[in-house]
């Protein structure tokens, strides 16, 4: 028994259009440019949208409504920092009598104890030794101090300005420099010669009196 065997069959083969490759098709050039014109219809959108979102800030800007709110915060603003920079002088300009008056004060007090100082000593203190001779005694005769014992500068630091008067029948030049610190300015607290008076008597030494003859009183 002979067996006939049938001729093999032929391979298949598999045609893949040539414009699809791994499963991904090829386009055309007419594609292509239809793809590019969409892509860039959606740029010019983009674009375009932008524009318009920009536009309404800046017309929004442009409100009267806007506007007349921007320019009231900004005057609130100057008024808060021009209040700042004011705080400070409006304090020491507030407290500025009471150092005036203190000083005065003061300058009254250092002109009684000069006037008890010239009654007991007959004399003014001296240049070199100022004020504070006043406060202790530095072997002067007829001492009898202390007569004051507060400090020797006024109430912005300055050491008050005493001059010695350059005649007996003067009395001494007394101030306080003031608030610039500065000595021969507008500023400056000063006492008047009013101001040198005394319970126990006064700094004026007694004029000589002069004694009255029979020949005078006869001449008159």
């Amino acid at each position: 028994m002979s067996v006939t065997m049938s001729k093999p069959p032929k391979p298949f083969k598999v045609t893949r259009d040539p414009k699809v490759a791994h499963g991904v098709r090829w386009r055309s050039s007419e594609e292509r440019k239809i793809a590019k014109r969409k892509i860039e219809a959606i740029r010019r959108a983009t674009e375009q949208a932008h524009l318009e979102h920009a536009s309404l800030n800046i017309s929004v800007l442009h409100s009267p409504k806007m506007m007349l709110g921007i320019l009231v915060m900004m005057v609130f603003l100057g008024t808060l920092v021009i209040s700042a920079f004011r705080t400070t002088p409006e304090v020491k300009v507030s407290t500025l009598p009471l150092q005036q008056n203190r000083a005065r004060r003061s300058l009254q007090t250092a002109a009684l104890a000069l006037t008890l100082y010239r009654v007991h000593t007959g004399g003014w203190p001296s240049q070199r030794l100022g004020l504070y001779a006043l406060a202790k005694n530095y072997g002067t005769s007829g001492w009898r101090g202390p007569y004051i014992n507060w400090a020797y500068k006024d109430p912005w630091g300055t050491p008050y300005v005493y001059t010695m008067p350059k005649s007996p029948f003067e009395v001494p030049e007394l101030y306080s420099c003031g608030p610039d610190t500065l000595p021969q300015t507008n500023d400056d607290i000063r006492v008047t010669e009013a101001d040198f008076t005394c319970e126990e008597g006064t700094w004026k030494r007694p004029e000589p009196v002069t004694e009255t003859t029979s020949e005078d009183l006869s001449n008159d």
